[in-house]
């Protein structure tokens, strides 16, 4: 049985021969910081996370090799590197740069993309799958009946791999929807201030649909303003502050200003209406969430007194407001005030 070695033609030597030495100029031309920028761009990892795993599945994985200037590419791997360079050149295109900008006295200024989000946000972040599966060992002392009683067995941790996170973004801080995010039209007339801080906060509920959709409630918010300045002739929407059971507060008449929410109360309180009718169910946990943490804000802010009284429509006028469910909520919450028991 005979082998033929492969033969190689004097014109791919004298190439080669050629190229190499036209290599060796050009190194010899670069100093010092060069030729290490360049060795360690030379460092071939593994080029494509699939082709990675293939290899790795039987076993055929390789090490971190390096690659000298000059050699030639195996024509297998070829379209693997060429797939890899076009990734690379299609992500760096891809990033937005800007490039002699120059801005003086101004404010408020962005360069690029920008997203704003309203409302409740749940992150789900994916693990990134590892080039080489790391895995968390726990060593345990369990002999086996072949070996030595000292000698100790590995074993894989179940609960070391974990496919993805989920992160809920807490909402302790207060976020509220400006009037112009629901398109509001300006009061009729000058609005009236408040004295604050309020020793009072009444709670009440519109006696409308409810959604936990944003566009929905910014529709109900402008349909009861046309109602409130056309119908009933008042001067802007009655309350100071609405919750829906999207988790957001709407901005009404704001801290300041004195509001049309409950006879008696206006002018000494502010009035904080959930969207939707609470007769017989309770508002979605992020609108009463919403309410704690704008009333917390109100005591931070100066616009509550700490010592703030907290009552129900129902308890101050004759009305089903804020609704029997949500009546009965309240009234286990801190700062309620039973002012029937205050006035036997």
């Amino acid at each position: 049985m005979s082998t033929e070695k492969p033969t190689t033609t004097p014109a791919a030597t004298t190439a080669r021969e050629l190229s190499q030495e036209r290599t060796r100029a050009w190194l010899d031309s670069m100093d010092d910081e060069e030729l290490e920028s360049i060795t360690e761009s030379s460092v071939v990892d593994s080029l494509d996370d699939e082709y990675y795993d293939e290899e790795y599945e039987h076993g055929t994985s390789s090490e971190i090799t390096t690659m000298a200037l000059g050699t030639q590419i195996p024509a297998s791997k070829q379209s693997l590197i060429n797939e890899t360079l076009r990734d690379l050149m299609n992500s760096i295109n891809s990033i937005q740069t800007v490039g002699n900008v120059n801005i003086s006295n101004s404010t408020n200024v962005h360069i690029g993309n920008v997203t704003n989000i309203n409302g409740n946000i749940q992150i789900i972040a994916e693990t990134l799958r590892p080039r080489r599966e790391r895995r968390k060992v726990s060593v345990t002392e369990v002999p086996a009946p072949s070996q030595d009683p000292e000698e100790s067995e590995e074993r894989v941790s179940s609960d070391a791999f974990i496919s993805s996170q989920k992160f809920k973004i807490p909402k302790e801080i207060c976020s509220i929807n400006p009037r112009h995010t629901w398109l509001a039209q300006e009061p009729m007339e000058e609005p009236m201030p408040l004295k604050l801080p309020v020793n009072y906060v009444v709670i009440l509920h519109t006696a409308t649909e409810s959604s936990e959709k944003r566009a929905i409630n910014v529709r109900l918010i402008r349909d009861m303003q046309c109602f409130h300045i056309e119908s009933r002739g008042w001067n802007d929407i009655a309350y100071n502050f609405m919750i829906g059971c999207d988790g957001n507060i709407y901005e009404g008449r704001g801290w300041k200003t004195v509001g049309a929410h409950t006879l008696g109360y206006n002018k000494i309180a502010l009035g904080i209406s959930f969207i939707g009718c609470f007769m017989r169910r309770l508002p979605t946990p992020d609108a009463l969430n919403m309410l704690r943490n704008l009333l917390a804000h109100g005591v931070e802010e100066g616009y509550i007194a700490p010592e703030y009284r907290l009552v129900c429509h129902c308890q101050c006028n004759s009305t089903e407001s804020p609704g029997r469910r949500l009546f009965e909520e309240i009234q286990t919450w801190p700062h309620f005030y039973n002012i029937e028991k205050e006035q036997q």
